[in-house]
């Protein structure tokens, strides 16, 4: 059975140096060779944070499909290549998803950010909510900084545990803050941050 790229929809062939390193493929050699890790390293605060992906317009172009298109056999493509060196990286972390607000998930019809990070195969806590829909790009300077306000986090307890909270786009840094935030208050041994790319600076996010 033919294998098709789920980017660019061109049939992968056999003899492609991709198909030699893996059985079940899932790119063609260009969006291989597209999605390349940079593994940026920045910090949030005192948290270590990486952004996996420079914010090329391709990157751009396919989060854009997946979440604003809910293309949704995309969720696999993220991860994908770097997959198995995640999961050592992050061995022993429990997943916490940025949260989305609900009524946006329920017309996309999933969590983008929850079906991205699921391959990780980390005990995943969908604990931050977002109690009212906020987009950072059309919010002024000082109204992103006040964006703690809008999220809540269940009362559990944290305690001892490695957690790594995950998002699709880090763009001003104010959702992450305001979680890491929430996240201490809960007891969180140890955090970090992992998301898929990270926005240049007076770069605004179009959906």
């Amino acid at each position: 059975m033919d294998n098709y790229c789920k980017v660019c929809f061109k049939r992968i062939t056999d003899y492609s140096l991709y198909s030699l390193i893996s059985k079940n493929n899932i790119l063609c050699e260009n969006c291989f060779a597209k999605l390349e890790a940079k593994f940026i390293n920045f910090k949030i605060g005192s948290v270590r944070a990486i952004s996996i992906y420079e914010y090329t317009d391709f990157i751009k172009e396919l989060i854009y499909k997946f979440k604003g298109c809910y293309d949704y056999e995309l969720k696999d493509v993220f991860l994908y290549r770097y997959i198995n060196y995640l999961r050592i990286n992050y061995h022993g972390y429990y997943v916490v998803p940025a949260p989305s607000y609900h009524i946006e998930d329920e017309k996309r019809g999933f969590n983008h950010v929850v079906e991205i990070f699921k391959s990780l195969k980390l005990k995943m806590l969908p604990i931050i909510t977002k109690i009212e829909a906020h987009k950072q790009s059309s919010q002024s300077f000082k109204k992103r900084y006040e964006v703690n306000k809008i999220f809540a986090i269940e009362n559990v307890d944290l305690k001892d545990k490695k957690i790594l909270f995950v998002d699709d786009i880090f763009t001003t840094g104010s959702t992450a803050m305001s979680c890491i935030d929430l996240l201490k208050k809960r007891g969180a041994k140890k955090i970090e941050v992992l998301v898929i790319a990270k926005t240049k600076k007076k770069e605004k996010q179009e959906y």
